[in-house]
């Protein structure tokens, strides 16, 4: 299995200048972003979306469970990994017996599972199951 860095996810008071700040300090571009119920930035490095902005209080609402944590200390929501092989991360996450909450992204066959690590730091891994 392998398994990459995907994106940081940031949950910001003020989006628009937590967009300007990484823009101007790291030459990241405003890109496109899947149809999400809240307003956003996705941050691109290439052709790669690397930093996604969202206003604190919409964090991730409309995924309500539990391991979606914000709180007012948190800028950090979660991290993102991608791994080639999401069925075996599904068997991993049975065999740990975590909690998880699953959504597919928008217009595609990618799925995010969130799960809560040590710290109240959330763990997002996207794939795309065997079969789809």
């Amino acid at each position: 299995m392998n398994v990459s860095f995907d994106h940081l996810s940031l949950s910001a008071i003020n989006p628009q200048r937590m967009k300007d700040f990484l823009c101007d300090l790291l030459g990241f571009e405003v890109g496109s972003r899947p149809g999400l119920p809240f307003d956003g930035y996705f941050l691109y490095a290439g052709d790669k979306d690397v930093v996604h902005i969202f206003p604190h209080r919409a964090s991730h609402e409309q995924q309500q469970s539990e391991v979606s944590g914000v709180t007012e200390q948190n800028i950090v929501h979660h991290v993102s990994f991608y791994s080639d092989d999401f069925d075996e991360v599904m068997v991993r996450i049975a065999t740990l017996n975590l909690n998880y909450s699953m959504n597919t992204v928008p217009d595609s066959s990618v799925k995010q599972i969130f799960v809560r690590a040590p710290e109240n730091l959330i763990i997002e891994i996207q794939g795309v199951p065997k079969g789809l």
